[in-house]
């Protein structure tokens, strides 16, 4: 809990955006919102970082050399990270960067409904464990070994995650 002296806790909100899909096809991402105004409901204080909007503000402006550099990788029998294209170089060093990002936050929110395995958000969530953050996954996902390993705390929905933040506050 935040103290005068304290910081603003930061939460980091990793979840499925491609999943397994394939592609420029992208999961529904209004869980996001979902999350950050129930942290904000709980944590008036705190900071939300949202890898969607993030990756909007630092290379927005590359999203068609970006989308056309990562379309063509379908038609690419062997990738070498060193040929990639620049776009597409850029895109890979944003996920690094939001990786990072998840490390340094306090608290990691994974969203993972279903089944569906996202390896973005298993790296996120990963980073984030080793970086010390309190990693809550919202996914009904207990046995996975990469969601057990990595999480401090596994509720199934959204409700409980609010229950959760409120426990914390």
């Amino acid at each position: 809990m935040s103290t005068p002296h304290s910081h603003p806790r930061s939460y980091f909100l990793a979840g499925v955006m491609q999943g397994a899909r394939g592609g420029a096809e992208l999961a529904d991402q209004g869980y996001r919102e979902r999350l950050r105004r129930s942290i904000l409901e709980h944590r008036p204080d705190a900071v939300v970082h949202d890898p969607d909007v993030l990756m909007r503000e630092w290379i927005g402006a590359q999203e068609q050399p970006i989308r056309a550099g990562h379309a063509a990788l379908a038609d690419t029998p062997e990738v070498y990270r060193a040929t990639l294209d620049p776009a597409v170089q850029l895109l890979t060093s944003t996920f690094h960067r939001l990786t990072e990002l998840a490390a340094e936050s306090d608290v990691c929110v994974a969203w993972l409904p279903g089944h569906e395995p996202s390896m973005g958000t298993a790296a996120e969530m990963l980073s984030a464990h080793r970086g010390g953050a309190t990693v809550v996954a919202v996914t009904r996902m207990r046995q996975n070994l990469a969601v057990l390993s990595c999480s401090d705390v596994i509720v199934p929905d959204l409700a409980s995650f609010e229950r959760w933040l409120a426990a914390q506050a």
